[in-house]
């Protein structure tokens, strides 16, 4: 795999009155036109989901069942990493390393992820949160050389 999408890419993606839509879509319609170089971390699904069926979170919330398809159709398309006892040390040592508190493990639980199955690149609109992570090289969502469409 050569690189991961976050939450915030997929939450874009699919809420049109975002106005992170139109960069999010085309990112996202790349990874999946390029679906085995790209993987999902498997919270990013349960995180998107969360977050696209919230009204307080999305101006346009979809209904449950619309939400679990979209979410299947990423499972049925990219990569999807799931963890394992080597992503519970790789987090054990992110926390540590990088003092991570609060909210901030949900960022090193998707770092974990990515690094125990070798992908170095998380394309992401959150990359402060995320540059904490050394290992990993932080792709901001709006700067589309880094996508190749320049």
């Amino acid at each position: 795999m050569r690189y991961a999408l976050d939450t915030n890419v997929l939450v874009y993606a699919a809420d049109r009155a975002s106005v992170h839509h139109d960069p999010a879509r085309a990112l996202r319609d790349r990874a999946a036109a390029e679906a085995d170089e790209v993987a999902l971390p498997f919270p990013v699904l349960l995180e998107f989901y969360a977050i696209i069926t919230d009204s307080k979170r999305v101006h346009s919330p979809l209904a449950p069942s619309q939400a679990w398809q979209q979410v299947a159709l990423y499972h049925d398309t990219f990569t999807v990493l799931y963890p394992d006892e080597e992503t519970w040390r790789i987090l054990g040592q992110l926390v540590a390393e990088e003092h991570v508190h609060g909210q901030h493990i949900f960022d090193a639980q998707v770092a974990a992820l990515l690094l125990r199955h070798g992908v170095k690149t998380l394309y992401t609109a959150n990359t402060k949160d995320f540059a904490r992570f050394h290992d990993l090289e932080v792709r901001p969502l709006h700067n589309p050389e880094h996508h190749g469409f320049a």
